[in-house]
C-alpha cells in the first residue's frame, strides 16, 4: 500500500473524469466551512463546492442535503439517501424529485450508504445495525441481507457499500477488513485486510483507493 499525500481528515469519496473528488473538514463538524479538491495523483488541487457537486451528481446541482449518500440508475436518474432521516429518494437526471421508496427499507439505524447492482437492485450498508441489505427497487422488497443485529457479527459497523460488475465491496470498518460480497451468488470473502479502521473504498481508472482511519491510501 501507499498513502496519499492528501490531508488525513479527507472523506466523501467521489469518482469522476478519472479524478479522484473529496472533501476536508475544516471544522470539528463536516458543513459548509469544508474545503474541497480533487486529486490526479500527482497532487490535489482546490475546487469550489460547486464542482465537488458537479462530480458527485453527473449536474451542476447543489446537494438534497448535505453528506447525503447518491447511487446512480441507467436512465441518469439518481437516488440520494440523507443519514439524518435514511430515507431513499429518487430524483430524475434534471433533479426534481420523483418518489420516496417505501419505509420497508431498513432504517433501523443511520443509512450511510447506498449503491446500485448490474440488476438494478439497491444495497444500503446500516453500520450501527452492522447490516448489508439487498432490496428490490421497485417496491423496496428486501431480498437479503447479511448481518442485521445490534451486536457485531459477520459484519461490524459496515461503513460503505459500492458495486463494481457483480461485486459489492463493503468497508468494514469495525474488523478492519475490505470485504467483497458476489451479487448472484451471495459469496461472501475478505478481499482486504488493514490494522485499523477502513471507511471507503474506491476505484479511479486502475487505481484502488482506501480511506483508513489515518488517511488515503492505494493498494
Amino acid at each position: 500500500m501507499r498513502k496519499l499525500a492528501i490531508d488525513r481528515r479527507a472523506y466523501g469519496l467521489v469518482v469522476a473524469d478519472e479524478l479522484l473528488f473529496y472533501r476536508v473538514y475544516r471544522t470539528s463538524f463536516p458543513g459548509p466551512d469544508d474545503a474541497y479538491f480533487h486529486f490526479d495523483f500527482t497532487r490535489p488541487r482546490q475546487i469550489t463546492v460547486q464542482q465537488y457537486n458537479q462530480a458527485k451528481y453527473h449536474a451542476p446541482l447543489m446537494p438534497y442535503q448535505d453528506n447525503e449518500a447518491v447511487a446512480f440508475l441507467p436512465t441518469g436518474a439518481t437516488l440520494r439517501c440523507s443519514p439524518q432521516d435514511s430515507v431513499v429518494r429518487c430524483f430524475s437526471a434534471a433533479g426534481q424529485l420523483l418518489r420516496e421508496l417505501p419505509p420497508s427499507i431498513e432504517a433501523a439505524m443511520e443509512i450511510t450508504s447506498i449503491t446500485v447492482d448490474a440488476a438494478h437492485h439497491l444495497w444500503t450498508a446500516v453500520p450501527g445495525f452492522h447490516q448489508v441489505a439487498q432490496y428490490e427497487l421497485a417496491s423496496a422488497q428486501k431480498l437479503y441481507e447479511v448481518g442485521g443485529s445490534w451486536e457485531p457479527g459477520e459484519l461490524n459497523h459496515p461503513e460503505s457499500a459500492i458495486c463494481y460488475e457483480q461485486t459489492v465491496f463493503i468497508s468494514d470498518m469495525g474488523h478492519q477488513r475490505l470485504v467483497q460480497l458476489n451479487t448472484r451468488t451471495k459469496a461472501l470473502q475478505t478481499y482486504r485486510t488493514f490494522t485499523q479502521a477502513v471507511w471507503e473504498y474506491r476505484r479511479v481508472g486502475e487505481q484502488e483507493v482506501v480511506r483508513l482511519q489515518d488517511g488515503l491510501y492505494v493498494l
